[in-house]
């Protein structure tokens, strides 16, 4: 996993130094800034219009984001040097976080290829097809007989929110996401999400819900979403899933701010609401961004990630379309070290890394096929494109198709902590790739491509009974003496009594969902056999811990502790 970019950490760089602006394509005159509070805005700006004795014209242009407090301001670029400004900005003491604004592209090579024809999807089911390796795809028919998505195991709706630069909305082989809370065109937020009139989803251009028709994000739809056993066009990874289409506007980092916002507070009013408003999004999709970007430079887009996260959404982006190294030599956004993001390239029919696509042993998480990749496009059309862009929705709707896995106590669990499950969804899907070659060796963090039945299957295991599920101790005559018995109660608040059997004394370990032990004690050393251990878990945090028993030579299988 990377390293967790908190807000904290985001505030320790954004405030703790100057920054100087690392690339060319940001908007002159243009300042993003987190404030502690809405109301300090005019101070914020009353205090800024001189620097260093220059007149600056300091001024907001709009709110990007209420519930977060982040603007965007002005400045004259033509008197006033861009680094001294955003130097000034941010040694401010009102000023949370700051950066530029800069300009982001669609990742997504142009198609060199004749089309595909409809159905030619190896992406799903790879028998070799075409010249392609049978079985390099990713599982898709044999996730499909668990579950083909659409709902949870409580019924809830599930939403995939794909910004992107426009959505043919009357595309007949798509599911679109529609606001039930909100009256069309009454200028009124009838639900109370902070947004007037969004029906259809959100254009940040124009700070409405006026979904225009394009292409890209139309085909990104496809790949996420489109509606399977329907007789016509092709099928997503999900069949039934809802995209909701978040339009970026003009592809500036104000605008991704807006974008996320939108899907975060629809999220998090779900979560408030317990379903009566909002959305339960569970995933976003970013096929855009901008090559060789520090995170240093992009702190708040950087700090969506982690915002989402703590709502319960997982982000999937695309990685750049240009074979360079993103540890080294950056990218925005998967060079920003969030664990609620999940960074992926591209991958052939042949299982090969494309040749036009980022690699990063840290910073790109896993492959997902991405060339020659057959989709939904405007006007009722199919078409076959290629790019970093392509791969990334196969990890958003994988995604989506895992809480879609009947199981009601994982969804439990995701509602309650959602920003824990999340995680575990993440480290699920990460640890169920097939290891490939292409991947491996400094390419991936996990050296393997996307298998959606491996991922969808890991979360069914998550509701088998923790003293039975899948394990090195489990169900062996060799280990029969050595596990796990009982844990009780669970959920926990100060107290855990813990059951187990061991003819040796062991160390009893507390890990989170990120894999990072929390807490390591003695075990009991009075009985050799069915041993009883009291534990005090008062110091820990609230939410989803595993457990297990350990000596120098064995380990026990895992059991989730709820801490409340």
């Amino acid at each position: 996993m990377k390293k967790l970019y908190t807000l904290l950490a985001s505030l320790l760089i954004g405030t703790s130094g100057f920054i100087s602006a690392q690339q060319t394509d940001n908007i002159p005159g243009n300042i993003i800034v987190m404030l502690h509070s809405n109301n300090e805005a005019d101070e914020f700006v009353s205090s800024l219009q001189r620097v260093n004795g220059i007149k600056t014209s300091f001024k907001m242009e709009r709110m990007l984001s209420k519930s977060m407090h982040i603007m965007l301001f002005g400045f004259d670029a033509a008197t006033m040097n861009q680094d001294k400004m955003l130097n000034a900005v941010k040694a401010n003491p009102l000023t949370v976080l700051a950066q530029f604004n800069y300009v982001s592209k669609e990742r997504v090579n142009p198609p060199n290829d004749p089309r595909y024809t409809n159905g030619d999807m190896w992406d799903m089911n790879n028998t070799g097809q075409n010249g392609g390796a049978a079985d390099a795809d990713i599982d898709a028919p044999e996730a499909w007989d668990i579950t083909t998505g659409g709902l949870t195991a409580q019924g809830d709706t599930i939403v995939v929110a794909v910004v992107d630069g426009g959505f043919d909305l009357t595309q007949q082989d798509l599911n679109f996401w529609k606001n039930r809370g909100e009256i069309p065109g009454n200028s009124i937020d009838d639900d109370g999400n902070g947004y007037v009139d969004d029906v259809k989803g959100w254009n940040v251009a124009t700070n409405s819900d006026a979904i225009t028709s394009a292409s890209h994000g139309t085909h990104v739809s496809g790949t996420v979403g489109a509606r399977g056993n329907n007789g016509i066009g092709v099928t997503g990874v999900n069949w039934n899933v809802r995209i909701m289409p978040i339009m970026y506007g003009n592809a500036q980092d104000a605008d991704v701010v807006v974008a996320y916002s939108y899907a975060m507070d629809n999220r998090r009013l779900y979560n408030q609401t317990n379903g009566a408003k909002g959305a339960f999004v569970v995933s976003t999709n970013s096929s855009f961004g901008i090559d060789l970007a520090q995170a240093s430079a992009h702190p708040l887009w950087c700090a969506m990630y982690d915002s989402l996260g703590s709502v319960g959404v997982l982000s999937a982006c695309a990685t750049a379309n240009a074979n360079y190294n993103i540890d080294t030599q950056g990218d925005i956004p998967t060079a920003c070290a969030s664990d609620w993001m999940i960074a992926v390239t591209n991958t052939t029919r042949t299982d090969a890394k494309n040749s036009s696509c980022g690699y990063g042993a840290t910073m790109i998480d896993l492959g997902s096929p991405g060339t020659n990749i057959t989709s939904t496009y405007p006007s009722n059309a199919y078409q076959s494109i290629s790019g970093t862009s392509m791969a990334t929705p196969h990890v958003a709707g994988c995604v989506a198709l895992m809480y879609s896995v009947q199981c009601a106590q994982f969804i439990a669990d995701a509602k309650q902590y959602p920003a824990s499950v999340a995680l575990i969804v993440k480290d699920s899907l990460l640890g169920a790739v097939d290891i490939i070659s292409s991947m491996s060796s400094g390419i991936t963090l996990t050296g393997g491509r996307l298998n959606l039945f491996k991922s969808v299957k890991s979360i069914q295991n998550y509701c088998l009974n923790p003293t039975t599920s899948a394990g090195i101790d489990a169900n062996t005559n060799a280990n029969k003496d050595f596990g796990i018995k009982n844990v009780f109660p669970n959920p926990a608040a100060d107290m855990v009594n813990l059951v187990y059997s061991s003819c040796e004394t062991v160390e009893i370990v507390f890990t989170d969902v990120l894999g990072q032990e929390i807490k390591r004690i003695k075990g009991d050393t009075s009985t050799k056999g069915i041993q009883h251990s009291h534990i005090d878990v008062s110091s820990i945090s609230k939410g989803i811990y595993f457990v297990s028993i350990r000596t120098a030579e064995r380990k026990s299988s895992m059991v989730k502790v709820v801490i409340q």
